[in-house]
């Protein structure tokens, strides 16, 4: 299960480079597409979610959701999830 999660991961950080290659090809600008965007486009209000946390959380978390790139976040949840799947094979055999 965590392997197949890395792999569609994976294949969205190709997807939202394409995304922005195909998009650079056609304006000469490379779009800058973060958590939030992907948030926002999704209907979701992220400064919604995180404001009930304590200040010093909902400083940190602000931070990550407005500077961190979408293909760098699929990128390491993946590499996150297969590191799970190796954890799993080893620890429980199967």
């Amino acid at each position: 299960m965590f392997k197949n999660f890395g792999i569609a991961s994976w294949i969205g950080c190709i997807l939202v480079i394409a995304f922005q290659a195909v998009t650079w090809v056609f304006t000469a600008s490379w779009p800058s597409i973060t958590l939030m965007d992907a948030l926002n486009r999704l209907g979701i209000n992220g400064t919604g979610l995180i404001e009930t946390l304590p200040l010093d959380i909902t400083i940190k978390a602000a931070y990550v959701l407005f500077t961190t790139q979408l293909s760098v976040a699929f990128w390491w949840i993946g590499a996150c999830l297969f590191i799970l799947a190796f954890a799993s094979k080893i620890l429980f055999k199967k």
